[in-house]
Parts: C-alpha cells; structure tokens; sequence
C-alpha cells in the first residue's frame, strides 16, 4: 500500500444494516478515502464523510477482540466494542448527547476488513441490532 508521513492511504467501503425494535432493517452504504495508521502497535483508520452537507470525521482503533468508533463534527459518536460485553458509549447530534450500552455480538478485525454486529440499549431498552462491515484497500493517488 502507498504510504505517507501519515500512514497508508486506502479506499473504504462502509456497509451498514440497522434494525430498530419494530421497524423494517435500514441500510447504508459509504465510500470515502482514508488513511490506516500503524501507532504505537495499535491500528487506526481514519475517514471523513459527508453528512447532509456537513463533514463527519470518523476514527476507527483496530484491535483483535476490542475496537472503538469515534466520530467528531456533525455528529458526535463513541462506540467502544468488545465480544460479549456491554460498554459504554455515547451519541450526540447537535446540543444533546445521550448515554448508550454497547453490547457487541461480533467481532473481527482482519487485515482491510473490520466486522461487528452490536446492539444499542438506552435507560434499559433495546434501540436496535446493528450489523457493520467497513473495507479497506490501497487507495488511489
């Protein structure tokens, strides 16, 4: 893969399926450009994307068995992953923020791909399972 004083610079490919309690599964699909950086023998991916005119920077930390999502601008995100476990997390978009439980049912973390099937709860209730799939591939100059 290409390098740079950054790190790598790849394509990625975000694919999402979320089914919130009684409605039908919602899909999303994302291409950006990104960078994967190797620091301190943790793995990075870092992304920005639009969202309705406003720009989302995404930060993925790649780790067997624990990854995390963080997402700063339009909207505010945190979502720690670990097998089998409920962590905390948090979801802003604008003023409010909420506090949310991560219970993460699947993950793996490969080489240019990153897999984790999740469920969000809030104040005890179950706001949806959530199935995301993102690749990553040497990108373009």
């Amino acid at each position: 893969m290409e390098s740079n004083k950054d790190g790598q610079i790849v394509d990625v490919r975000l694919q999402s399926t979320i089914r919130h309690v009684g409605q039908a599964a919602d899909k999303h699909e994302l291409e950006a450009s990104g960078t994967l950086i190797e620091k301190a023998g943790k793995t990075y991916l870092r992304f920005v994307e639009d969202l309705n005119g406003e720009q989302v920077r995404t930060m993925v930390k790649l780790e067997e068995g624990d990854a995390l999502i963080m997402r700063n601008g339009a909207v505010q995100m945190r979502l720690p992953f670990s097998l089998d476990e409920m962590r905390p997390g948090t979801y802003g978009n604008g003023p409010a923020t909420f506090d949310l439980l991560v219970k993460t049912t699947k993950l793996e973390v490969g080489a240019d791909k990153f897999t984790a099937h999740y469920e969000l709860h809030a104040e005890g209730a179950l706001l949806g399972r959530h199935e995301l799939t993102i690749t990553y591939t040497e990108g373009q100059k």
